[in-house]
């Protein structure tokens, strides 16, 4: 019989052709004994039963056929499927085939028993007139049989003509698919499917399983390789036994060079990915790729020639264009960004895009800048400035501008002005290397009557007694005088976090209290700070800093400033320091300011930086120490604290306005060259704000 199919077993196929028999008989009897009454209803219900049957069971194996059909373009089978739908025939084929066995088991077991009986068995007259008068009957009986087995025949064949390929109609066209897939091939296509479900934990069990089995596996181990990001080492390892299977593969040299480059190993990264590009010169991945690792170094200027190189052969890139204009951006050229950020708009709209392009037009636009500051000391000293700046629009590296102000300063008693202008320009040909430079003249006003008939206040005494004479003795002390006044500053960092160095000469007016302006001192300053980050093999994160400063004053003294410095990265925001200064004057003040033989400062200071979503910039500076000062004429004093605190606040309101907040709080008379006693501490505010011109 046929599990799962009723009607198919033996008896259900015996009854079927009994059933199927009834009318050929029931036409026989009335051709031979006439018409009976009530007998045709049953043969044709019983008829009508066996086609329903046999229909529902060829109906049944039609569809499972329709349905393997369609499923096999989805399911690879394990063999190829029959050209033609023979399950509509092969439950039918099968049960005859089973049935045609019994009764032909059947039919030779009676003649073997029959041949043997009549040679046995004698047979009497009267039983031999007997079977001669029944030889009729049997006559008929066995024509009977014999159009049963014709039938039953004739269904075998028809069912093995519905069987055959030839005769059957084809459910596809389609070629046979390949033989069966080996096991390894089945086990790496699941592995694919549950990475490609994302599904990371049971693709790398899978992926090790094929890997246990195969360790040459290449797409395995690669894939491995990319669900170990989070293990670099592990992800290292297994890259390059990729790169060791697959030595012509550039991707697999660009994998080894994005896990290094993440783990801070930009020229070791570097290399792989030259490696890479010398496989596909004209890989986007590659040279794009490439660039990438430049820009995470902070080898701006690299990163920069290699986005141009490669858009200057395909200029559509988008994305390349957007990542060009980021750097140009960091590297100070806002008016190449701009352009930058254009191209990537005009061939993918973004609003990240957008963005970024009215945040570089804003920067490169005209601005004007208008500024309030102030301060005041331990002493009574207050100053209080207003001014402005104003930038033309950026050309290339260059950008100038003009600023302007008029301060007043006074100290309870007597009050003076100063009036200052310079013309600024800047500089910028490469990211690493930046040069401001600003010439001008500070106007100082005359000296008030009262300080003209009387002199001016002295300063209040130092611990340290009076300084000395206080009178105002610049030259031109009784009339407005023009003091000349300028800086020039360079600044170069090495890239990826390199050497840098910092060099200032700067001439300016002290302007801390009235005396000091009514006497006209002026500092001509020289600074200098060199960086050197120590190798990572060595000490990681960790800087060396030397500052070397010196100052000549208008009044023939001469100031000297040595310090060192250990910094140490503790986060990519947060810096933390240990720094020692010592500073020594050549002869004691006589016009007002504090002026010790030799001071000393030891301090921990921390700065901190960090930028929101938004894209506002906070910045804090911040050191706590001691320090000691030693005057003219004696012994070096004891220990007292020194502290200090500079915080910066960049808030955008929006793009092209920035509105910055800056305070200055020193509790420390060395914290400046214009401290005025030996007990001095002093805070300062500037409030401005950059408005850029459409």
């Amino acid at each position: 019989m046929t599990v799962g199919l009723p009607g198919t077993g033996i008896g259900g196929m015996f009854y079927l052709l009994s059933a199927l028999a009834m009318p050929l008989r029931e036409a026989r009897r009335r051709m031979q004994d006439g018409p009976g009454g009530g007998r045709w209803r049953v043969v044709a219900a019983q008829t009508a039963i066996a086609g329903g049957i046999i229909a529902s069971m060829w109906v049944t194996g039609w569809l499972l056929g329709v349905a393997l059909s369609a499923v096999h373009p989805v399911v690879r089978l394990a063999a190829a499927p029959p050209h033609g739908n023979v399950l509509r025939a092969a439950a039918l084929v099968l049960s005859l085939g089973t049935l045609a066995a019994v009764l032909c088991g059947v039919e030779l077991l009676r003649l073997w028993v029959h041949r043997r009986s009549d040679r046995e068995v004698p047979v009497a007259p009267r039983e031999l007139q007997a079977s001669q008068a029944v030889r009729p009957a049997r006559r008929r009986v066995a024509a009977a049989g014999g159009r049963a087995r014709t039938l039953i025949t004739l269904i075998l064949l028809e069912a093995a003509a519905a069987a055959d390929p030839r005769s059957a109609r084809p459910q596809s066209e389609a070629p046979p698919p390949p033989p069966p897939p080996p096991p390894v091939a089945v086990a790496l296509a699941r592995a694919d499917s549950a990475f490609a479900a994302g599904s990371a934990s049971i693709a790398a069990r899978r992926y090790a399983a094929v890997l246990a089995a195969h360790p040459d596996n290449s797409r395995a181990v690669y894939r491995l390789a990319q669900l170990s990001q989070a293990d670099p080492a592990e992800a290292l390892r297994l890259f390059r036994r990729y790169v060791a299977l697959e030595p012509a593969d550039p991707w697999g040299y660009m994998a080894v060079g994005d896990v290094l480059a993440r783990s801070g190993r930009s020229d070791a990264a570097l290399e792989w990915y030259d490696q890479a590009v010398s496989l596909a010169p004209g890989e986007r991945d590659a040279v794009v790729g490439r660039a990438r690792v430049l820009a995470r170094a902070r080898r701006t200027d690299a990163a920069i020639a290699q986005y141009e190189r490669w858009l200057a052969a395909h200029p559509t890139d988008a994305e390349a264009w957007r990542e060009l204009g980021r750097e140009r951006l960091r590297a100070g050229l806002a008016g190449n960004a701009a352009q930058a950020f254009e191209r990537a708009a005009g061939l993918v709209p973004d609003p990240a895009t957008a963005r970024r392009l009215a945040l570089a037009r804003a920067a490169a636009a005209p601005a004007f800048t208008p500024q309030v500051s102030g301060s005041h000391d331990s002493d009574g000293n207050t100053t209080l400035r207003l001014g402005g700046a104003a930038e033309l629009a950026m050309t290339g590296p260059w950008r100038l501008g003009v600023t302007a102000g008029r301060e007043r300063v006074g100290d309870g008693v007597t009050t003076t002005n100063l009036s200052d202008g310079s013309v600024q320009a800047t500089w910028r040909p490469r990211a690493v290397l930046q040069i401001d430079a600003a010439a001008g003249a500070t106007r100082l006003d005359a000296a008030p009557a009262a300080a003209a008939g009387a002199g001016p206040p002295k300063p209040p005494p130092g611990p340290f007694g009076p300084s000395g004479p206080s009178v105002p003795n610049g030259p031109n002390s009784g009339s407005a005088t023009l003091t000349a006044t300028g800086q020039l500053r360079a600044r170069w960092r090495a890239p990826a976090g390199g050497p840098a160095l910092d060099l200032r000469a700067q001439r300016s007016v002290l302007d801390a209290s009235p005396l000091l302006v009514q006497n006209r001192i002026t500092r001509t300053e020289l600074r200098g700070i060199l960086e050197l980050p120590l190798p990572l093999s060595v000490a990681p994160s960790l800087k060396l800093r030397g500052i070397a400063r010196t100052a000549a004053f208008s009044d023939s003294n001469h100031r000297t400033t040595l310090a060192g410095m250990v910094a140490v990265a503790a986060t990519p925001s947060v810096e933390l320091s240990g720094q020692f200064h010592e500073i020594r004057y050549d002869r004691p003040d006589t016009v007002g300011y504090f002026a010790p033989r030799l001071a000393q400062i030891v301090q921990a200071g921390s700065y901190v930086e960090f930028e929101t979503p938004q894209g506002a910039l906070f910045a804090f500076d911040l050191g706590a120490g001691v320090q000691r000062v030693a005057p003219f004429g004696a012994a070096i004093g004891p220990w007292q604290r020194a502290l200090s605190l500079y915080s910066l606040i960049l808030v955008p309101l929006a793009p092209g306005r920035d509105l910055k907040f800056e305070l200055d709080l020193e509790d420390s008379p060395l914290a400046s060259e214009a401290a005025t006693s030996g007990q001095w501490r002093y805070a300062s505010g500037v409030v401005s704000l950059r408005w850029a011109l459409p």
